[in-house]
C-alpha cells in the first residue's frame, strides 16, 4: 500500500484496528475497507440478492424492489450520511452492501419459516447467518473459506439494529457499548430505505389504501408532508401525462422524504456530538446510546410509520399469501432432505462430515433465490418435472 493511501486510512474516523482472520496481503491501490466492499460486491451471495424478495416476491412483477435494489439504496443513503458527517465512506458502503447478505428467499416470511424449522437447533436469524456466509460459506479464495473481511465490517453486520432487527450480541463483538459510527449510519439508512421505498412500492400498486394514507397524514406530520408533496409536485403540464402524473408526484414525494430524513440524521448527529462531548471514533463506541441517529421527533414518527406499515403492507393478505407459499415450499424441501439426505447435491453431502445435517440443509435453503427454491420444489414434487441436470 502506498504511503499516501496508508496515511489516508489512519486519518479516517474508523480504521482497521484488528487483523483479518487470515493473513491477507494488502492491496496497493485499494484501502482495506474498499477491498472488503469489492469482495462483497463480487461474491455469489451478493448476486443472489437480485432474485430474493424484499416485500413482494420477485416473480410477481419486474418493478418491485428486490433484496439487491434495497441493499443498493441503503448503500447510497448510508454513503450520503457518512459523507456529510466526515465518516469513513468505504466502511459505510461495505457494511451497507453486506447487511442483508444472510437473508433467505421469500423475504421475512422465509426467515420466519426457517426459524420455525430450526427452533430445536438454535433457530435462524439472518444477521447471524450473514456472518456465517462471509466467514465460511463463500468459497472464492484458495487460502481460506469465506471473504476474510475486516473485523469492523463484520461487526457492522453482526450489530445491525433497526426497529425490526435486533440480533443477539455475539461475544466477539461485545467489546464496546456501541458499534462504529459507520454501522450506526447504515442502521439509520436501512430504516430510511425500508420506510420510504417499501411505501413507494405499496403506493404504486395501490396495496396501501388511500384512506389509510389519509389517516396517517392526520396522525403523523411526516406522512402529511408526503401527501402534500404528492398533491402539489405536478401542476398539470400542457401535454397529458395520464397515470404517469400520479407516479411522478409519488416519486417526488418519496425523494423529498428521503432527503428530509437524511438531513435529520445528520443534524441530529451533530447535536448529539455537541451535547455528548464525544471527540473520537472511540468516544462514539463508548457512549451510552447511538450518536448517529434521528432526532427524537423524527425517530418517533419513523417508528410509527414502520409499525403502521406492518399492518397495512407487510401483513397485508396479498403479501401474506405470497410469503406463506414461500414458507410452505421451504418446509417441504427441508422435510424431504431431512428424510433423505442422499437427495442433497453431492458437494453438500461432503459437508456432512463436518457439519450437522440440519445446518447443511439450513445453509442450502438460506442460500437459494426465490426462483431456485420454486424450481427445486417443482422438481421434487411435480410428477413431470425434470430431475436431470440440476446439481
Amino acid at each position: 500500500m502506498s504511503d499516501s493511501l496508508a496515511a489516508r486510512e489512519d486519518e479516517l474516523p474508523s480504521k482497521v484496528e484488528r487483523r483479518r482472520a487470515f493473513d491477507d496481503p494488502s492491496c496497493p491501490n485499494r484501502e482495506r475497507f474498499q477491498l472488503d466492499r469489492d469482495r462483497i460486491l463480487y461474491s455469489g451471495s451478493f448476486r443472489k440478492l437480485q432474485h430474493k424478495t424484499q416485500v413482494f416476491v420477485t416473480h410477481e412483477g419486474d418493478l418491485y424492489r428486490t433484496r439487491m435494489t434495497h441493499t443498493i439504496e441503503v448503500m447510497q443513503i448510508a454513503r450520503s450520511i457518512a459523507s456529510m458527517l466526515g465518516l469513513n465512506e468505504m466502511l459505510a458502503e461495505a457494511i451497507a452492501l453486506v447487511h442483508d447478505i444472510g437473508h433467505p428467499p421469500f423475504g421475512h416470511g422465509g426467515e420466519h419459516a426457517l426459524n420455525k424449522l430450526l427452533r430445536d437447533s438454535g433457530g435462524f436469524e439472518h444477521n447471524i447467518h450473514g456472518l456465517r456466509v462471509v466467514d465460511s460459506l463463500e468459497r472464492a479464495y484458495p487460502q481460506f473459506r469465506g471473504l476474510n473481511l475486516c473485523w469492523e465490517t463484520r461487526e457492522g453486520l453482526a450489530r445491525h439494529h433497526t426497529v425490526f432487527d435486533n440480533p443477539p450480541l455475539l461475544d466477539e463483538f461485545d467489546i464496546y457499548e456501541q458499534p462504529s459510527a459507520e454501522c450506526q449510519a447504515v442502521n439509520a439508512a436501512d430504516v430510511i430505505a425500508f420506510c420510504t421505498h417499501d411505501l413507494d412500492d405499496a403506493l404504486r400498486i395501490k396495496l396501501a389504501r388511500p384512506e389509510w394514507l389519509e389517516q396517517k397524514a392526520r396522525e403523523i406530520p411526516l406522512t402529511a408532508e408526503l401527501v402534500a408533496v404528492m398533491e402539489q409536485s405536478v401542476s398539470g403540464p400542457s401535454w397529458d401525462l395520464g397515470s404517469s402524473e400520479t407516479d411522478i408526484g409519488r416519486m417526488r414525494a418519496i425523494s423529498n422524504l428521503i432527503n428530509h430524513l437524511i438531513v435529520d440524521v445528520v443534524n441530529g448527529t451533530r447535536r448529539n456530538i455537541s451535547s455528548s462531548g464525544v471527540q473520537s471514533a472511540l468516544d462514539v463506541r463508548c457512549y451510552s446510546k447511538p450518536v448517529v441517529s434521528f432526532s427524537d421527533d423524527a425517530r418517533e414518527q419513523v417508528e410509527r410509520i414502520a409499525h403502521s406499515m406492518l399492518n397495512e403492507v407487510y401483513t397485508n393478505p396479498i403479501v401474506s399469501r405470497m410469503t406463506y407459499k414461500g414458507g410452505r415450499m421451504l418446509a417441504g424441501i427441508h422435510e424431504t432432505f431431512i428424510e433423505n439426505p442422499s437427495l442433497l447435491p453431492r458437494a453438500l453431502r461432503e459437508d456432512l462430515g463436518f457439519e450437522p445435517l440440519e445446518r447443511v440443509i439450513c445453509d442450502y435453503l438460506a442460500g437459494m433465490t426465490d426462483r431456485y427454491a420454486m424450481d427445486l420444489y417443482a422438481m421434487l414434487f411435480q410428477p413431470y418435472a425434470r430431475t436431470t441436470d440440476w446439481f
